[in-house]
């Protein structure tokens, strides 16, 4: 076994649970602004301070007890806002347990997870107001249904049912018992192993699993974070991915809050840029897909003005006077900082795998894009690049306290990866085999990630146990590490490879590429010179990888793979559906390489098969989608 362990590098101020951390920035930052937003995209700017935040905290957990809910179970679902926030800051921090749901489910997703979680009590946005008159009628032991943003101020609902509560009216409830001398919230203890949020992991409803984080865990995980990355108070964080998972909710809103930051609440993913400029963001928060999107704009823009070579000398000249300690990135490339608000320095990027070429450009042009490893089970970052560890294509050392295990004896080679510490969930919601077989008895959490500590002693993931493909030789696959090399080629939106077993029994690798229509039709891409690309692909990648990784079949989609609410993809599904339209067609994968399986249905029954793909079928059209997180995943680390 290869453990790593780290270094705190900057000193932690010490609490012992949420509620007291809390106390002491609203007592370090008082009139500080503690969040900025819109109660719409066309709306004005609001703000509320530390104090503010400290305030109206006290006065929705007071009121959350004065309605008897007290040590219960509460859910939250809804886009990222203020009342959100205070929400789960008001049931940690003293009521309950929070049970943050994922606001892209169905109604017939959240009614189960209602009922599973135990759940007395609901605060929701208005949009699922519907779901939740179904939930009052079929689920009496909900107590509480408090709507976060109620516009209809007729409405019976409320006026009829005692069980309905605007969240406006309520707060102004627990203000008003604040007055009168209610003292029992600020006064309930808290046991820093008492479970304070269960968080139900990405999947079917009847199969995710209900993560157990004691305010223990998150404390923990504030804590080792603070001892690896420190950001001047007031640091203008926006918030974008979905509050629901615990890289959001740890990283961005308690971590924020923790080290006197401005949290800007982002009005939606089409007004990131937008966000980012009005509110002059120094630090974001993000996904791969995001960071990949800012790159992309860039270089197409630096492409259209004809201006790669001018960037290219000014990033050799610029690398070479950091060297003795010169930085002109900020002004050389002023004019990309514009477009980012000017301010933007540090990005954090978590959830999956991000192309280093894209980490490196940032870095060149002066902003740090540190990448992040952790999981909902891990409270969730456990390791990461920050301002003295950065080796793009890595995820750094563990965070301060945290130790990390390769589960491989051999240095340097590949093994599972191993989690121990404070940050290790308390376990699985009713489910004591699960936890068993996740958290050995030495106390080791075992992630289901396969990593290995490179020459800089490094982290880096390397794949995924569940979709590792075994050879007939017996070596061992890992899909990721070849998607990632062709995460760089822009007409490719993503892919998935796969092992296929032949008749013989040998096992070969196959690879389905998306391909980005609207990329083809700008480009004036044909589908003849589509296929020659993607061969081309084929030939480049095989190049980088060892011949027994080698691609040997692929086909091509114009659809989206499948995947869960949080963007990863459903390899199992996407590989079965694929299996059953081959089975339909009586043909195997390798009879079809070079093709588009769209089509593999519909022009079997009436061409000859080495048509398929031939370019004389009509392009589909690309589905259209709204780019406001409203409709639309983001990604754990």
């Amino acid at each position: 076994m290869q453990i790593m362990q780290s270094e705190t590098y900057f000193k932690v101020r010490a609490f012992s649970d949420l509620r007291q951390m809390l106390r002491q920035s609203v007592a370090l930052y008082g009139n500080l602004p503690a969040f900025r937003y819109r109660e719409q995209p066309d709306g004005e700017v609001i703000k509320r301070t530390y104090r503010e935040v400290g305030e109206d905290t006290d006065a929705l957990g007071t009121a959350l007890l004065g309605l008897g809910l007290a040590d219960e179970n509460i859910a939250i679902i809804g886009e990222n806002s203020y009342r959100w926030s205070i929400s789960h800051l008001a049931i940690i921090n003293g009521v309950g347990i929070s049970v943050p749901l994922d606001r892209l489910l169905k109604a017939d997703e959240i009614l189960p997870l209602l009922e599973r979680g135990k759940v007395s009590a609901v605060i929701f946005d208005q949009s699922y107001t519907d779901t939740m008159i179904t939930a009052s009628e079929r689920f009496p032991s909900i107590r509480s249904f408090i709507c976060m943003n109620c516009t209809d101020p007729t409405s019976d609902r409320f006026a009829d049912d005692a069980r309905w509560y605007r969240f406006d009216a309520l707060m102004a409830t627990g203000r008003k018992r604040l007055g009168e001398g209610h003292s029992e919230y600020a006064d309930r203890p808290i046991d820093p192993e008492q479970i304070a949020s269960l968080l139900f992991t990405s999947g079917t409803t009847s199969m995710s699993k209900g993560v157990l984080l004691r305010n223990r865990n998150i404390t923990s995980d504030i804590v080792a974070l603070a001892g690896v990355v420190k950001f001047p108070v007031g640091t203008r964080m926006l918030s974008i991915l979905p509050l629901h998972h615990t890289f959001e909710n740890t990283c961005g809103l308690l971590y924020g809050l923790y080290m006197g930051a401005c949290l800007c609440i982002c009005d939606g993913l089409r007004y990131v840029q937008k966000n980012m400029e009005e509110y002059q963001i120094n630090l974001l928060i993000g996904v791969p897909a995001l960071f990949e999107s800012f790159y992309r704009k860039v270089k197409d823009n630096i492409q259209k003005q004809g201006k790669n070579e001018l960037i290219q000398k000014m990033i050799r000249l610029t690398r070479t006077l950091r060297k003795v300690k010169i930085d002109l990135r900020y002004k050389v490339f002023g004019k990309i900082h514009k477009a980012f608000g000017g301010k933007f320095r540090i990005g954090i990027c978590g959830a999956a795998p991000i192309d280093p070429e894209i980490i490196r450009f940032f870095d060149d042009i002066g902003v740090h894009i540190l990448q992040g490893y952790g999981l909902t089970e891990t409270s969730p970052v456990v390791a990461g690049c920050n301002s003295r560890v950065f080796v793009p294509g890595t995820v750094g050392h563990p965070l301060s306290g945290i130790t990390i295990a390769i589960d491989n004896e051999t240095d340097g080679a590949e093994g599972e990866i191993l989690v121990q510490g404070p940050v290790v969930m308390a376990g699985y919601y009713e489910d004591d085999e699960a936890t068993a077989a996740a958290i050995d008895k030495d106390g080791w959490f075992h992630t289901g990630d396969v990593g290995r500590v490179d020459e800089h002693g490094c982290l880096t993931i390397t794949g995924r146990l569940k979709s590792m493909i075994v050879l007939k030789s017996g070596k061992k696959v890992f899909p990721e590490e070849i998607e990632q090399l062709i995460t760089r080629y822009p007409f490719i939106k993503e892919s998935m490879i796969f092992g296929d077993t032949e008749s013989r029994g040998e096992v070969v690798i196959n690879a389905k590429f998306v391909i980005d229509p609207q990329y083809m039709k700008c480009e004036g891409i044909t589908e003849e010179e589509l296929v020659r690309r993607l061969e081309e692909v084929v030939r480049e990648v095989n190049m980088e990888i060892p011949e027994y990784k080698s691609i040997r079949n692929f086909v091509y989609s114009f659809k989206d793979l499948i995947k869960t609410t949080t963007l990863k993809v459903k390899r199992n599904k996407e590989i079965s559906g694929m299996q059953e339209a081959l089975d339909r067609a009586k043909v195997r994968l390798r009879k079809i390489t070079g093709k588009n399986i769209d089509l593999l249905d519909s022009i079997l029954e009436t061409r000859p098969l080495e048509d398929i793909g031939s370019g004389s079928e009509k392009q589909p059209e690309e589905k259209s989608q709204s780019t406001d997180d409203s409709s639309a995943d983001k990604s754990n680390p």
